[in-house]
C-alpha cells in the first residue's frame, strides 16, 4: 500500500530492480551470443571437415589412378612401346617415325598391320574409355609438350608452375561446362628410358605431369545436401538451446524481481502498520524537500501522534494497542491524497509529508484525518468500545529551512495541541 501512496519517490525503490533485471538481460544475452557463435563455430568446423573428409578421399582415389598409369607407363616404356592391331582412321605416330631404333609399324604373315603406339599415346587411350564411360579423364601434358595434344589448360599450367617451386600434388573442384570436375595432377619425373623421346632432359628433371579428372557433380550435390541438414541441424539445436535460456532466464527474473521487491519492502515498510518505516520515510522526505526547493514548490508536513496511547495498552493490553496503530494507517491511507507520503515516524507517531501542499491545505488535511479517526469505534475481544483521538502538528517548508527544522516546527506545534488539551491541530509558522 505504501508504494501506491508515493509515487513521487517510488521510481528510486524500483531503480534497483530495474537495473538487476537489465543485468541479469545483459548477461543473458552474452551467454545466448557466446552459445550461437559456439554451435555455428562446431557446425561450420564440422562440415569444413567433412567437406576436407570428401576432397581428401577423392584425391586418394585419383592417387591411386595416377599410380596405376604411371606404373603402365613404366611397362610400355620398358617395353619401347605397344603394338595395336591398325583399325580404320589409325594412322602412323608421326612422332615415333623418326626414332632409330623404333618400327612404327609391322605387318604379320596374314598381312594385319600393327602400329607402334608409345605410353602417352595408350594413356590417351585409356582416357578416352573412361571418358565415354564417364568414369575419369587423364592427360599426360607438360609446359613444352612434343605432341599439341598434350597441350595443359589452365588448371594444368597452374599445377605445373606449382611443381617448379616445389610442390609435390595439385588438387581442387573446378566448374567446367560440362560440369564440376575432381582435379588432380602430380609431376613426372624423368627416367633413363625416357632420354629416348627427350634427349635434352636430364634424369630427375619434371617434364610434366599426369592430371586426373573425376566427375564430382553428385557429390558436391550430395556435401550440399549435407550442408542444408546441418545448418537445418544447428539452427534447430540453437532455438531449443535459446528458447531453454530464455524460459529459464525469465522465470529467473521473475523470481528474482518477486524477491527483491519482497526484500525493499521489508527494508522499506513498517511491518505492523503497513507504512513506510521512519528511515524510508525520511529519506523520501528529503528528496521532497530538495525538489521543493529546486522546482520552488510549497510543501508541508504533519506529525500525528495518538492520544493517551499507554492507556489503550494499559487497559486493554498490547494486541488492542496493534489494533489502534492500524486503524490509524488505514484511515490515513484512505484520507490522504495518492501522493502524499506517510510513515510510521515512532511508536504511535505519524509523519506525512504533503508535496505541493501551503499550510492552509495541509492544515485542512490535518483537521480531515483527525476527524475521521475520532469518528472510528475500536471493539476489544471482551467487547469493550472506545474512541482513538490524535493530536497533530503541522508546518511549512520556508527558504531558510532543513529537514530538522521543519520537523522541530511540526513537533512544538504537536507539543502545543497536546498541552492544549490534545485531539486538536496546532501548527507554526
Amino acid at each position: 500500500m505504501t508504494n501506491n501512496k508515493a509515487p513521487h519517490s517510488s521510481a528510486n525503490a524500483e531503480a534497483p530492480l530495474k537495473s538487476n533485471s537489465e543485468f541479469v538481460k545483459r548477461y543473458v544475452g552474452i551467454i545466448s551470443l557466446i552459445i550461437t557463435i559456439l554451435i555455428i563455430a562446431i557446425f561450420w568446423g564440422f562440415n569444413n571437415r567433412q567437406t576436407k573428409l570428401i576432397k581428401e578421399q577423392l584425391a586418394h582415389e585419383a592417387r591411386a589412378f595416377f599410380q596405376e598409369i604411371v606404373q603402365t607407363r613404366h611397362w610400355i616404356i620398358k617395353q619401347d612401346g605397344i603394338y595395336v592391331k591398325q583399325k580404320p582412321g589409325m594412322r602412323v605416330d608421326p612422332f615415333l617415325v623418326d626414332i632409330k631404333g623404333l618400327e612404327s609399324a609391322i605387318s604379320d604373315e596374314h598381312g594385319q598391320t600393327y602400329l607402334l603406339r608409345n605410353h602417352a599415346a595408350i594413356t590417351r587411350m585409356i582416357s578416352a574409355i573412361a571418358t565415354e564411360d564417364r568414369a575419369f579423364g587423364i592427360n599426360i601434358t607438360s609446359l613444352t609438350p612434343l605432341n599439341p595434344l598434350n597441350e595443359p589448360d589452365a588448371f594444368e599450367q597452374e599445377a605445373l608452375g606449382l611443381f617448379e617451386e616445389g610442390d609435390k600434388e595439385v588438387y581442387g573442384f573446378q566448374k567446367t561446362p560440362g560440369g564440376v570436375l575432381f582435379r588432380f595432377m602430380a609431376p613426372l619425373l624423368t627416367e633413363e628410358a625416357c632420354l629416348k623421346c627427350h634427349a635434352n632432359a636430364e634424369t630427375g628433371d619434371i617434364r610434366g605431369g599426369i592430371s586426373i579428372s573425376i566427375p564430382a557433380g553428385q557429390v558436391l550435390k550430395e556435401i550440399n545436401t549435407t550442408r542444408v541438414y546441418i545448418g537445418i541441424s544447428a539452427l534447430a539445436l540453437l532455438t531449443l538451446l535459446l528458447s531453454v535460456i530464455l524460459y529459464i532466464a525469465k522465470r529467473f527474473i521473475k523470481a528474482l524481481d518477486k524477491s527483491e521487491k519482497q526484500l525493499i519492502e521489508l527494508a522499506t515498510t513498517d511491518p505492523l502498520s503497513g507504512l513506510l518505516n521512519r528511515r524510508e520515510g525520511i529519506r523520501r522526505f528529503q528528496v521532497e524537500i530538495s525538489r521543493s526547493f529546486r522546482e520552488k514548490l510549497p510543501l508541508s508536513i504533519i506529525l500525528i501522534d495518538i492520544d493517551l496511547f499507554k492507556q489503550v495498552n494499559d487497559n486493554f493490553g498490547h494486541q488492542v494497542g496493534d489494533q489502534a496503530i492500524r486503524l490509524v494507517s488505514e484511515i490515513l491511507l484512505a484520507t490522504l491524497r495518492d501522493y502524499d507520503i506517510i510513515c510510521r515516524y515512532g511508536g504511535e507517531e505519524y509523519l506525512v509529508i504533503l508535496p505541493m501542499t501551503g499550510i492552509a491545505k495541509a492544515l485542512e488535511a490535518a483537521e480531515r484525518t483527525r476527524e475521521a479517526i475520532e469518528a472510528e469505534v475500536i471493539q476489544t475481544r471482551t467487547g469493550n468500545e472506545f474512541n482513538l483521538t490524535v493530536s497533530s502538528g503541522v508546518a511549512s517548508l520556508q527558504p531558510a529551512d532543513s529537514l530538522d527544522s521543519l520537523v522541530y516546527r511540526a513537533d512544538n506545534a504537536l507539543y502545543i495541541a497536546k498541552e492544549e488539551g490534545r485531539n486538536q491541530v496546532q501548527h507554526l509558522e
